[in-house]
């Protein structure tokens, strides 16, 4: 489980539960020592300032962030606000002197239930300094009501440019069209969550290589 910690904490260790190892390897083994990062801006509907939590694993293979869940829905009861829940989150990342990062791949989870005639739409995207964000997304029509992940793992990996920090975004939108669903009496939804605690949880995995003369 996750140690809370502010906006703006630093790494910590998480339990080795939650933390499974991707196929792929890393191109270098990972750094010794501390791997900061750091929560420096965080926006939207879905991640309001504040609630963000970040950790890094113990062998410095991925780092992952953690927040209350976030639900998108529409129908009974709801508002049209309600329907789009989206978030940014701006990341300082600081390597150990001489290491550069590159991500390998981030996933995603959650839950869909969707009546007869609504859809529903989850888009994500990752982006390190010197690459170009590529959004991945899923798409739902009903009726549905399943759990379900989504992975980014960009080909090729890009690493950022080797300087003291290396700045890291993403951002996701959760979208609930309710179309021909009967609002009066069904409620749709889709949200971003953990099957153990029903928080959110985002894991990005890493690769690492050495900086030129290290």
């Amino acid at each position: 489980m996750f140690r809370p910690l502010t906006a703006m904490g630093a790494a910590v260790a998480f339990a080795a539960s939650v933390f499974t190892p991707g196929a792929a390897a890393a191109v270098e083994d990972p750094p010794p020592g501390t791997v900061l990062v750091e929560v420096a801006v965080v926006s939207g509907t879905g991640c309001p300032a504040g609630s963000v939590a970040v950790a890094v694993a113990p062998d410095n293979t991925a780092f992952a962030l953690s927040f209350a869940g976030v639900l998108a829905w529409a129908g009974a009861g709801s508002k049209p606000s309600d329907a789009l829940k989206h978030c940014q989150v701006y990341l300082t990342i600081h390597p150990p002197q001489g290491y550069t990062y590159a991500l390998r791949k981030a996933e995603y989870a959650g839950a869909v239930h969707l009546a007869k005639g609504a859809s529903g739409e989850v888009t994500v995207s990752n982006y390190v300094q010197g690459g170009s964000p590529a959004p991945r997304k899923r798409t739902f029509v009903g009726p549905v009501s399943e759990s379900w992940q989504l992975s980014d793992a960009p080909s090729p990996v890009v690493y950022a440019p080797c300087s003291a920090s290396r700045p890291f975004s993403l951002s996701f939108a959760l979208r609930v069209n309710a179309g021909t669903s009967d609002t009066s009496t069904t409620t749709s939804f889709l949200s971003l969550e953990s099957a153990d605690d029903g928080n959110a949880r985002l894991v990005h995995h890493l690769a690492w290589k050495r900086c030129p003369g290290a």
